[in-house]
């Protein structure tokens, strides 16, 4: 008997895909906000400007959706920045507009909006009108998810009433 020839092409090894990360919605019900801001000198080695100015809005809320997170906390702090101005974010390549953190006491949140943003939303908190933060983005994982979408609502739409009644049962 003559043994069967072994084939010549090589084996190549399938590459495994990454598995689409699932895309969640987190609702937040606003019940307060804060503002800060500092300026200074900017003390860097070889700094780009001479001053460094900090302001960053924080909502403060109870996290809606998703159900089953070890808290219901949640502070998302809105940080703005002028690298999202239209004239000198074309040439950026984001993976995320910011992230979401779980603490035993909240889930945290950075997020960066463009600083033209921040007039017109604190505003609308002033006046006491937006109740809402929606956010999409990627499922937690190891504590943390990365936030492709921010909306700051006055109310919900029939689709988000939707969420928020699978969030209450």
């Amino acid at each position: 008997m003559a043994a069967e020839p072994k084939s010549t092409k090589s084996a190549k090894k399938k590459r495994r895909r990454r598995p689409r990360e699932e895309i969640v919605d987190y609702l937040v019900a606003i019940e307060g906000w804060d503002w800060g801001y500092s300026f200074s000198l900017n003390s860097e080695r070889q700094p780009i400007d001479p001053y460094h100015e900090f302001r960053h809005l924080q909502v403060k809320g109870r996290l809606l959706r998703p159900a089953g997170q070890k808290t219901d906390r949640a502070e998302i702090s809105l940080l703005p920045t002028s690298d999202l101005e239209e004239e000198r974010r074309r040439d950026l390549h984001p993976i995320a507009l910011g992230s979401l953190h779980v603490t035993q006491e909240a889930i945290l949140g950075n997020i960066g909006i463009p600083r033209d943003a921040l007039t017109p939303i604190r505003q609308m908190l002033i006046a006491d009108r937006f109740r809402f933060v929606l956010m999409r983005g990627s499922r937690f994982r190891h504590r943390s998810a990365k936030v492709n979408s921010l909306r700051l609502e006055t109310k919900l739409t029939e689709d988000d009433v939707a969420i928020e009644e699978e969030a209450a049962t």
